[in-house]
C-alpha cells in the first residue's frame, strides 16, 4: 500500500482549556470554531479541517495517528492488503468518519500496540488559516503534518510491520550510546518515509511505551526565526523545555523539543530535509544532531 502522509493526531485529555491555551499562546495553531465544542477541540495549521483533535477523556495521552491514504481505489487495496497478512482492522463508525472529518477510514494497531488510522478525504477548512501568533504557515503541502516517533519495546518486529505491511521505506537506523561510560547501553531507532519527500514521517523508538503513549510529534515552520519566536513563547508560558536548540545528523532539522499538556514531546522545527527517493541511500547515524538538543527530561 501506499500511505500519503501523516494527516492528523489524537489526544485525550482531563483539561481541554490547558491544550487551548497552550495551543494559541505557545504553537501558535488555530481552532476549528465550527467543529470544537465542550468537549472537542480540533485545531488547525493550514488549509485542513484540522491537524490535532483533542477531545476530554480520563487521563492525558496520545490516543492515534492518522495516516492518510489517496483515495477510495487505493483504500480498498489497503483492506485487502491487510486481510491477507492477517492483520486485524476495524472499519470507522459513522461518528468516527464525522469527528475525523474523512469519507471513511480503519483503525488498527501495530505490535507495539500503537493506534493507526487509515482514511482518506480529509476535509478542508471554510476559511483560510490564521495563526493566532501570526505564524506565516506550517510545511505541511505535499508532506502532510509532519511526524510522529512512536516507543516500540520490540523494535524489529514493529520495524518489519512498518516496511513489509504498511509500504514504509527505510530512512534512517540510528543507534548510539546513552552516555559516556564504555558499557553505556545503546539508543536504536528506525526513521521511515512514505510517498511524500519528508525525510520520515514515522520513526521508532526502541523503548517502554511511555505513560504518555507517544514519544513525540513534529512540526515545521517556514524559517529559523519562527523557531525562536517559538521557543520564547514556550519559556513565557512555563512550558517545560524537553530540549534545547539543535540540529539534528539525519533529517537536518533545526528544532526544540517542548512538553505539551498531554505529557508527550512537541518538536518544533524549521529546514527538514526534503529527499529524492530516486537517489536517496538508506543513512545509519551514530550521533542523533551535529550540534545542540541537549535533553532534559521534566521533574517528577
Amino acid at each position: 500500500m501506499k500511505i500519503e502522509s501523516l494527516s492528523y493526531v489524537s489526544i485525550e485529555t482531563t483539561d481541554l482549556q490547558e491544550w487551548d491555551d497552550y495551543a494559541k499562546n505557545v504553537v501558535g495553531l488555530m481552532k476549528n470554531e465550527s467543529l470544537s465544542d465542550d468537549h472537542n477541540l480540533y485545531l488547525r495549521m493550514d488549509e485542513k479541517a484540522f491537524r490535532f483533535h483533542i477531545q476530554t477523556g480520563e487521563s492525558k495521552k496520545f490516543i492515534a495517528a492518522g495516516l492518510n491514504i489517496r483515495g477510495k481505489e487505493e483504500f480498498e487495496v489497503a483492506k485487502n492488503e491487510l486481510t491477507s497478512a492477517n492483520i486485524e482492522f476495524a472499519d470507522f463508525a459513522d461518528e468516527l468518519i464525522a469527528a475525523r472529518c474523512v469519507e471513511n477510514g480503519i483503525t488498527l494497531k501495530d505490535p507495539a500496540g500503537n493506534t493507526l488510522e487509515i482514511s482518506y478525504g480529509g476535509a478542508d477548512a471554510d476559511e483560510s488559516f490564521l495563526s493566532p501568533q501570526d505564524i506565516k504557515g506550517f510545511i505541511t503541502k505535499g508532506l502532510g503534518f509532519g511526524h510522529v516517533v512512536f516507543a516500540a519495546p520490540d523494535l524489529e518486529v514493529a520495524h518489519s510491520f512498518y516496511i513489509d505491511t504498511l509500504g514504509f521505506g527505510d530512512s534512517d537506523y540510528m543507534n548510539f550510546p546513552m552516555g559516556p561510560a564504555p558499557d553505556a547501553p545503546e539508543v536504536k531507532l528506525h526513521f521511515m518515509h512514505c510517498d511524500n519527500p519528508r525525510h520520515h514521517t514515522v520513526a521508532l523508538y526502541e523503548s517502554p511505551i511511555p505513560p504518555s503513549g507517544l514519544i513525540h510529534t513534529m512540526v515545521e515552520v517556514n524559517n529559523v526565526d519562527e523557531v525562536g519566536h517559538g521557543l520564547d513563547r514556550a519559556m513565557q508560558n512555563n512550558v517545560h523545555i524537553s530540549s534545547s536548540l539543535g540540529r539534528h545528523s539525519n533529517d537536518m532539522m533545526v528544532s526544540f523539543y517542548m512538553q505539551t499538556p498531554s505529557g508527550f514531546d512537541l518538536e518544533f522545527g524549521y529546514d527538514g530535509w526534503q529527499v529524492d527517493w530516486e537517489t536517496f541511500t538508506k543513512q545509519e547515524s551514530k550521533i542523533p544532531s551535529f550540534w545542540g538538543h541537549a535533553f532534559s527530561p521534566p521533574e517528577s
